[in-house]
């Protein structure tokens, strides 16, 4: 009997996975996977899906295996399928921390790979709730710190484990209907830092990322994080993308976010600057520090 294709890549509706997941909708398809909405039948929630699918690679026959389309391709998927089992067992480890989206679930079926994450309802990033925000009394300022700790938190906890983000910006943060924020992580981009390894992402924003992310042999630490994060806070409270780190060094001159934003006290932008210095040496070291030197900021200001 002739096999026939699906008119779509996409897994239908009401398919069921693992007995319990079920497909209500594709989203779309980014990079190797496809994502649907779903929902869960044990807990009686709803969920989002990611399914192991390298368009370029493989086809769905009528079932719901997904196969390979040709044997010089079995290599290549193979390698990024298991890539993507370790990203899913990664994640997983850090499902505990607030300030961090991670897996609910992860699994083998179908001849791939299987995410399956808590749907977060309506959320909007913080690139594009800066834009509705305009200008931000210094109150505001506050409370945006403090609705920004479990992310700070987050990224320390990575840094326990030995891992950099290597991707924080604008819109890598997202926030929830009740002001929570959390950070959204692509192992994409997350390295482990050690004196052995020196490997960095090899796409970066430029704005958000510090100067050691352009060398081979740039230093791997929390110090790359720091940079990016506090570049992330200074465009929430300017509106504007940081001057990038290679025209620095060429001479044009970060703006002081007083210049953008009044209600930004020295104390906190002092830190914040800091934390941007283009020397490695010059930024805090740690995520503690950091922590320690912003919320100190921000306590002789007006006090949390």
């Amino acid at each position: 009997m002739e096999k026939t294709f699906y008119s779509s890549d996409y897994l239908p509706e009401r398919t069921l996975l693992k007995e319990r997941y079920e497909i209500c909708n594709e989203l779309n398809q980014t990079g190797d996977r496809i994502i649907y909405e779903g929902k869960d039948r044990i807990l009686r929630i709803e969920v989002i899906i990611q399914e192991f699918y390298p368009a370029a690679l493989v086809h769905r026959y009528e079932r719901l295996r997904v196969d390979i389309l040709d044997r010089n391709y079995e290599e290549k998927f193979y390698i990024r399928r298991e890539s993507f089992l370790k990203e899913a067992e990664l994640l997983e480890k850090f499902s505990q921390v607030d300030g961090l989206v991670t897996p609910i679930d992860f699994f083998e079926a179908n001849n791939t790979v299987y995410i399956i994450m808590k749907q977060l309802g309506e959320i909007i990033t913080l690139k594009e709730f800066q834009k509705t925000v305009g200008s931000t009394e210094q109150f505001e300022v506050l409370k945006f710190l403090q609705c920004l700790l479990p992310v700070m938190n987050g990224i320390a906890a990575l840094h326990r484990a030995g891992i950099i983000h290597c991707g924080i910006k604008p819109d890598r943060v997202i926030i929830l209907n009740d002001s929570t924020m959390k950070l959204l992580l692509d192992t994409g981009t997350l390295r482990k830092f050690s004196i052995k390894d020196t490997s960095l992402p090899v796409i970066f924003d430029q704005h958000y990322a510090p100067l050691e992310v352009y060398s081979t042999k740039g230093e791997l630490g929390p110090w790359i994080d720091i940079y990016a994060l506090c570049a992330t806070i200074y465009y929430y409270l300017s509106g504007d993308n940081p001057v990038e780190v290679i025209e620095r060094i060429s001479g044009k001159k970060l703006k002081n976010l007083s210049e953008y934003n009044t209600s930004v006290f020295p104390e906190l932008e002092n830190v914040i600057l800091k934390g941007m210095s283009v020397d490695i040496k010059d930024r805090y070291q740690n995520m503690e520090e950091f922590c320690e030197a912003l919320y100190g900021a921000a306590n002789e200001s007006l006090g949390f």
